[in-house]
């Protein structure tokens, strides 16, 4: 080498090492800045604000980056914390208890929401400034307290600032923000046991509760998800120790929730009076078609709803936990009890003398108008007070939360026929504007009300009962008023049920029967004056058959909601509702129509490969590879191992040599796993996330039948097991990340 080469070598040596260390020492003070502002991100971490910003990149946006809002795009903030947070601090009416309870519980519920499990520790007063300040601040503004002159908007958002960062710096000792706002609760029960709400979660006081305990305080699915023990062996079910507000034991409850990847099924039944009895038959048909030994038809569908008889049947069914013959032995022994006429030594005079029956007729009917009503209610009360209790309120814990049931009766108010809805479940939504039903409100610190009131008025049918008067909510009579066939709001509540509103997998609405349309005619000289005109074009518009033809109507081509529909046809007119003699042949004519059905033995199908679901491996989610997407998963069954009705139906699935299809592949069943779980991994490639993947069930020479929720998209899978959850997730739960995460 030169000389002049070597000292051209040289200085580039002295530059480069003078800019080396100016370098260093750049990135050093970044470092430093970056950490003092807790902005140094995990390479996943790193992986997601990336990909954030090159699907934007093209975007015209007036807002600068935000680290904190984008960490939130897959769990965003409630719409309406504000109303939440307003509701919470309403409770307090003194100023001191608003202080030292209020305001450090919501500060805590804040810091719950935002540090779960997976998130990035960003600087507590940046969090609050672009996530919850306004919230706050609106709800502080809107709050009527007594106080309210002496602490203002800006003054209580400032404090609940202050309380969460000091929160914050606590809770690191204890490790987990869970246990950090359980403690908290705990440590204010006493002053949160006086306090209930019914639009409030006052665990997290971010969300509509939904689930009642047995001290009166309702809180949400989220919250018992987050704070409830699971079974091992049971994934889906939750067992509450003790409520999460007020601490009260609650020994004995278990809470059911829906699986994550699962559709929902639904189950609607129409009001018909002793003609409910064959929806009863087309239940046992449909249980004895289904054929798996000790599985009771109920915990084929998740949604109920029924109107009149209908109802009686869903109450029986989920609250009660009966099975199907009892249910149908209470409606016979209902009918006989209630529909006791009201008589008296004149009437029954004149019933004796042949010439007088007329005139019976006609002082009975006189008296029918005077009293209001055909039928006295002493005995149906009775009856209902002893059957469903005095005491059993709607929300209470039952059989219908242990098997996920979400359970639904008909009312219409007599005041102006407006339709509620009865449930067993707080409404998820509230009371929604464009909604043509309304659910049962109550004002905080009311009782709720009782199944069996609820029964009485949805049973009341005009002219054969009075209607009823439910607490301050108002006097209610039969919802098949309005809605004798109340299948569109099954669907409905399915669909706010739902965390994406998706729309059921199944349908199925049981008719209670009706004349054939060849004999619903009348030929009398009066059945053409207006009256008779009138009252016809009224049924017929409220009738069961044209709800039907209504949704099947307006059902999207593209939907993949399975509908059916059983109804019994009577040659000549149906019976009366009051004809209790005819109840056990009402049920045995639609049990023996439904058993020749094509159509019940392809329902029945699709409820047996409904039992079995799919998911995603959450250690191994979709990536990116060769031009495709490569997934893993598993199929798995609703029924758990070790219990009588799993091992029937393996042993069925195995005598039919029953296989899975996912795709081209198939999977045959076989009786290794008739005493354990049943888990079938499986492998597949899609070209996108948007791509589908079809699981079908096979039985011996039937048609193939999709388990639930297929076809399933891959992306609606992420979304829905919260595979895209990078910032961690709204539950707490602990996230698995694998080197291979690709998921955008």
């Amino acid at each position: 080498m030169s000389g002049k080469s070597r000292r051209r070598s040289g200085g580039q040596t002295r530059r480069w090492q003078v800019l080396s260390s100016e370098l260093s020492k750049a990135l050093e003070t970044s470092r430093q800045a970056r950490r003092r502002s807790d902005s140094i991100f995990s390479v996943h971490h790193l992986v997601h604000f990336l990909q954030y910003a090159a699907s934007v990149a093209l975007s015209v946006t007036a807002e600068p980056f935000s680290f904190v809002k984008v960490s939130r795009l897959h769990r965003g903030i409630a719409p309406d914390l504000s109303d939440h947070i307003r509701n919470f601090l309403g409770k307090f009416e003194l100023l001191k208890t608003f202080q030292q309870v209020a305001v450090p519980l919501i500060a805590s519920s804040l810091l719950l929401d935002h540090y779960s499990p997976g998130m990035h520790p960003f600087d507590c007063h940046q969090v609050f400034r672009e996530l919850y300040e306004n919230a706050c601040y609106q709800a502080s503004s809107e709050l009527k307290s007594s106080f309210k002159m002496l602490i203002s908007p800006s003054e209580t958002v400032r404090l609940i600032s202050c309380s969460m960062f000091t929160q914050f710096a606590q809770s690191q000792a204890l490790g987990s923000m869970r246990d950090w706002h359980r403690q908290q609760l705990a440590r204010n029960s006493g002053i949160l046991r006086s306090i209930v709400s019914n639009d409030t979660c006052l665990s997290c006081i971010r969300r509509r509760p939904q689930y009642g305990f047995p001290c009166g305080h309702i809180v949400c699915q989220n919250c018992i998800r987050t704070f409830s023990p699971k079974i091992s062996s049971e994934p889906w079910e939750y067992v509450p120790k003790s409520c999460h507000i007020c601490g009260q034991p609650t020994p004995g409850i278990s809470i059911r929730l829906f699986p994550d990847t699962s559709r929902l099924r639904v189950l609607s039944i129409d009001g018909g009076g002793i003609r409910g009895s064959a929806p009863i038959g087309f239940l046992k048909a449909i249980q004895d078609e289904i054929g798996i030994p000790y599985y009771n038809v109920q915990r084929s569908f998740d949604v109920k709803v029924g109107t009149s008889s209908g109802a009686l049947s869903v109450i029986c069914l989920d609250i009660l936990g009966w099975n199907v013959d009892d249910c149908m032995s209470h409606l016979k022994q209902f009918a006989e009890q209630s529909f006791i006429q009201r008589s008296s030594w004149f009437t029954r005079l004149l019933d004796r003398l042949p010439l007088f029956s007329n005139v019976a007729w006609l002082f009975q009917l006189i008296c029918t108008l005077l009293a209001d009503s055909k039928y006295t209610a002493e005995g149906l009360e009775k009856l209902l007070i002893e059957t469903y209790g005095q005491n059993r309120s709607t929300t209470d814990i039952s059989p219908a939360t242990a098997i996920g049931a979400h359970v639904g009766v008909t009312l219409t108010r007599a005041r102006d026929g407006s339709v509620f809805l009865a449930t067993n479940y707080n409404s998820a939504t509230g009371q929604a504007q464009d909604s043509d039903y309304r659910h049962f409100e109550l004002n905080d610190g009311q009782s709720q009300s009782k199944w069996w009131q609820v029964l009485r008025c949805a049973t009341a049918a005009p002219y054969y009962f009075k209607p009823a008067r439910i607490g301050d909510l108002g006097v209610f009579q039969d919802g098949g008023l309005a809605v004798n066939n109340p299948v569109c709001i099954a669907i409905r509540e399915a669909t706010l049920l739902s965390p994406d509103m998706a729309e059921p997998s199944i349908v199925v609405s049981l008719g209670t029967g009706s004349a054939s349309d060849d004999d619903n005619g009348s030929s009398g000289i009066l059945s053409e004056k207006f009256l008779p005109r009138l009252s016809r074009a009224l049924w017929k518009q409220t009738g069961s058959k044209v709800t039907w033809s209504h949704l099947l109507s307006h059902q999207r081509a593209d939907s993949d909601t399975k509908l059916f529909r059983f109804d019994v046809d009577f040659m000549g007119e149906e019976p009366l509702l009051d004809e209790v003699s005819m109840v056990e042949r009402v049920r045995q004519t639609a049990y023996d129509m439904a058993t020749r059905s094509s159509s019940l033995r392809r329902l029945c199908r699709h409820l047996r490969a409904e039992l079995f679901l799919f998911e995603l491996d959450e250690l191994h989610p979709p990536y990116f590879l060769r031009g495709a997407y490569q997934c893993a998963g598993r199929i798995i069954c609703r029924l758990r191992a070790h219990t009588p009705e799993y091992k029937g139906f393996i042993r069925q699935l195995c005598e039919r040599q029953a296989t899975f299809r996912v795709g081209a592949q198939f999977l045959r069943i076989t009786y290794e796993n008739i005493n354990t779980d049943l888990c079938y991994k499986v492998n597949f490639t899609v070209p996108t996330l948007s791509s589908s993947i079809s699981i079908a069930l096979l039985e011996g020479a039937d048609e193939e039948s999709h388990i639930n929720g297929s076809p399933f998209a891959i992306e609606w899978l992420i979304r829905r097991q919260a595979l895209n959850a990078g910032f961690g997730t709204s539950d707490h739960r602990e996230l698995a990340h694998s080197d291979l995460d690709c998921v955008p």
